[in-house]
């Protein structure tokens, strides 16, 4: 599953393609941030007790050159998913990979402003977070205090919405019939390129990718893949 070492990494500050979004603050987004093409969404796990298993799971992810990590979760409680995420980000930074936190609702209310907030002390130092496509839709400015900061994205007026806050890079789902979501309504090749050419970020496809699908995202538009179970051990 490695990649060529050419396409291991994007430099935020290269402005790729032409932009139809010129009024972007670049000043909000880190420079010169390292963006693998092969981003992991990480499975959900339902109880404290199975993060020693998810943990052992992630470790061989990382071993087999996994680089970008969201750690995606809908079901623990503050404590647990932070417990999630410490154990996560020791594996993740020994690994040299990055981390971005995408926890449960209730837990994303507590944490999301946190790091300039009376919660900093409590929140794991990762190294971004990423939106639900509902919050990024009530964000008037980027969140502030992450190095990246994504969003999940499933039409034009959310990729509109993710460009002018200036965020790092989105993901744009559902490209293909998807396990994780079988009654959504897949995009569809055609219908990514479309909107993907609407912005000038970092696209990821998401949904029914392979972990071989790389190339022929890329020839749709995409930056690069975002996977579940392409990518969980």
């Amino acid at each position: 599953m490695s990649a060529d070492p050419a396409d291991s990494a994007y430099r935020l500050s290269m402005p790729d393609r032409p932009a139809a979004h010129d009024n972007v603050d670049r000043a909000t987004s880190p420079a010169q941030t390292p963006l693998p093409r092969q981003l992991l969404v990480t499975p959900d796990i339902a109880t404290r007790t199975q993060i020693a298993g998810f943990a052992s799971q992630l470790a061989q992810a990382l071993a087999r050159g996994i680089r970008l990590v969201q750690l995606r979760n809908r079901s623990l409680d503050a404590d647990s998913y932070r417990a999630l995420a410490e154990s996560a980000l020791a594996l993740t930074h020994a690994a040299g990979a990055q981390l971005i936190l995408n926890p449960p609702q209730s837990v994303a209310d507590l944490w999301l402003d946190a790091p300039n907030g009376v919660h900093a002390s409590t929140v794991p130092q990762a190294d971004g977070w990423h939106l639900t496509s509902a919050r990024l839709m009530v964000c008037d400015a980027r969140p502030a205090g992450w190095k990246l900061v994504s969003a999940a994205c499933h039409n034009a007026a959310q990729i509109e919405r993710a460009t002018r806050l200036g965020l790092d890079f989105i993901t744009l789902s559902p490209v293909l019939v998807t396990a994780t979501h079988p009654h959504a309504k897949p995009l569809g090749w055609p219908a990514f390129t479309a909107l993907a050419a609407q912005t000038s970020l970092p696209v990821f496809a998401l949904g029914g990718m392979r972990d071989d699908a790389l190339s022929s995202a890329r020839h749709a538009g995409a930056y690069g893949i975002a996977a579940i179970r392409a990518f969980w051990p």
